[in-house]
């Protein structure tokens, strides 16, 4: 868990410099929430303490090599600061609990888990960017664009003609959401899923 939180602040201490005014307070407001010891996931990637922090960090180290790797060295600050906060829209929402599960033994027991319970829900993406712009970080167009369409088709499929939009527009976003799935389905494939 501290090495997620350690890396987390290496990188946005890395790219905020003077860039991105209100940083000190979204830095704030950010220690006093769950987001460095929460899961990503109830069940599906990093469902364990400290998740949500290392799947940002992931995802931020992913999007910045895809910069770079594209020859849009200009956009790797943007993606990592992006990759950093597109979901923290998960701060507060997984709740501590247990259920039934069957052992590698075949023996049923109770083992700890996650239930989701959002009490602000504007929807993924969405919540994301207005937390972000609600405790003080100041986002670009572009930026703004990237975490609202992080998920891609998965969370809006009526939207998807907007999404195309923003991915034509401002290729941040598409850079994101491609960073989050290789995130979840390559680097951290089977890592902290519950049986």
């Amino acid at each position: 868990m501290e090495d997620g939180k350690q890396r987390f602040y290496w990188l946005f201490r890395d790219v905020d410099g003077d860039y991105y005014p209100g940083s000190a307070e979204f830095l704030r407001w950010l220690e006093g929430t769950d987001f460095f010891t929460a899961p990503a996931s109830t069940k599906y990637h990093l469902c364990t303490p400290g998740g949500l922090v290392l799947h940002s960090v992931h995802v931020a180290e992913e999007a910045a090599a895809m910069c770079h790797r594209y020859g849009m060295h200009e956009l790797a600050d943007s993606a990592i600061m992006c990759g950093l906060v597109h979901d923290i829209c998960k701060v507060g929402v997984y709740k501590p609990t247990t259920r039934r599960a069957r052992g590698e033994d075949g023996v049923w027991k109770t083992v700890p888990s996650y239930e989701y319970d959002d009490a602000l829900p504007l929807g993924h993406g969405e919540k994301s960017l207005f937390l972000a712009q609600r405790h003080g970080l100041q986002l670009s167009d572009e930026e703004a664009a990237a975490i609202r369409w992080h998920m891609g088709p998965y969370r809006d499929g009526d939207a998807a003609r907007e999404m195309s939009e923003a991915f034509q527009r401002f290729p941040l976003a598409a850079i994101l959401h491609t960073a989050d799935m290789a995130a979840t389905y390559i680097v951290e494939r089977g890592v902290g899923e519950k049986p």
